[in-house]
């Protein structure tokens, strides 16, 4: 996972930093429904990118969550 996505799910999401390894899931790592939506707005504000609440919680591990926004990132 890189160090962006990991500032942003502990420093914004104040979500434990010990859950977060590429292979959580999100309910491990401690995503709610509102982490989701502030994930999704806060990413769309830092990089110009969107990335959906449904794309958010389809990621199956923060790992491919991480692929994603570094993909969507790359395509701007």
């Amino acid at each position: 996972m890189t160090g962006d996505l990991a500032r942003i799910l502990t420093d914004d999401l104040n979500l434990p930093s010990d859950h977060l390894t590429d292979d959580a899931s999100l309910d491990h790592a401690g995503f709610d429904s509102l982490a989701v939506v502030e994930l999704s707005v806060l990413l769309h504000g830092r990089y110009g990118i969107d990335i959906s609440d449904g794309d958010i919680k389809a990621a199956a591990t923060l790992g491919q969550l991480d692929r994603l926004i570094t993909t969507k990132r790359d395509e701007r």
